[in-house]
């Protein structure tokens, strides 16, 4: 099985998803092979899940404290992406995981537990997706079956928690995000370059892959995508909207 690596790169909330849309496009059309991407965020931003109710995230203060916010394809709860923090998406066809999503969730989980675990941080997969250390999550997942045989999962690890600003977004006190969450800088004092290689030669492992960069076509058509789907977290009227809440405080999602 061949995969292409795409390195980090910073973009906007709505480029973000629009890129993991371009990209399961690409494979699902065989244009590309299975995508293992790492990508940052230019504002600390917020996602939340494809049917969630934007109304139980706090938009007055993500408007104030310059935060983005996007609805992701994928469904789940609303994750919190810091500036600092590490995202990726695993774009590939389900056969890839012996057709099966539950073995791709455990499989792409797996790669980030073995990267913490090479830091020096014992963390496990708990309630089927939390990835937690000790009692704390520290990375949130979201996952979907896409069209044409394509599975895709993204996600962020948290390299540092910022206690003023996600408990402001999230409407969530300071004290439960302090119970509820932790962060690689909490366990490790890792510089971020370290983390980032870490996580990536887990991802990679054993796999014949390429280092490429994002097609001409992916990135025309992400930017197009930014601005068509990407760009509003509104949905068409009479859509069933549901209360799902944060990622790092629920558990199961």
């Amino acid at each position: 099985m061949k995969w292409r690596l795409i390195e980090q790169s910073a973009y906007s909330a709505a480029m973000n998803m629009a890129i993991d849309h371009a990209i399961y496009e690409s494979v699902a059309n065989e244009r590309e092979h299975a995508t293992i991407r790492f990508y940052r965020w230019v504002n600390s931003s917020v996602s939340i899940g494809a049917y969630q109710n934007p109304k139980e995230i706090n938009l007055d203060a993500c408007k104030k404290h310059n935060i983005g916010v996007v609805r992701r394809m994928t469904g789940g709860r609303a994750v919190f992406h810091d500036k600092a923090d590490f995202t990726y998406s695993v774009i590939a066809p389900i056969k890839v995981f012996n057709y099966s999503i539950e073995n791709a969730y455990r499989e792409i989980c797996s790669w980030i537990i073995n990267a913490l675990k090479d830091l020096g941080i014992i963390a496990a997969l708990e309630n089927k997706n939390d990835i937690v250390v000790g009692n704390k999550k520290i990375s949130g997942n979201a996952a979907k079956a896409m069209e044409k045989g394509i599975y895709l999962q993204h996600g962020t690890l948290i390299y540092d928690v910022d206690f003023d600003v996600m408990p402001r977004v999230l409407n969530v006190s300071e004290d439960l995000i302090k119970e509820k969450v932790t962060s690689i800088l909490q366990h490790k004092k890792i510089n971020q370059e370290k983390t980032y290689n870490t996580l990536k030669n887990s991802f990679i492992k054993n796999k014949e892959f390429k280092t490429k960069t994002l097609s001409k076509y992916e990135l025309m058509r992400a930017e197009d995508l930014s601005k068509t789907r990407y760009d509003t977290i509104m949905l068409p009227a009479g859509t069933l909207l549901k209360n799902k809440g944060a990622c790092y405080v629920e558990r199961g999602g």
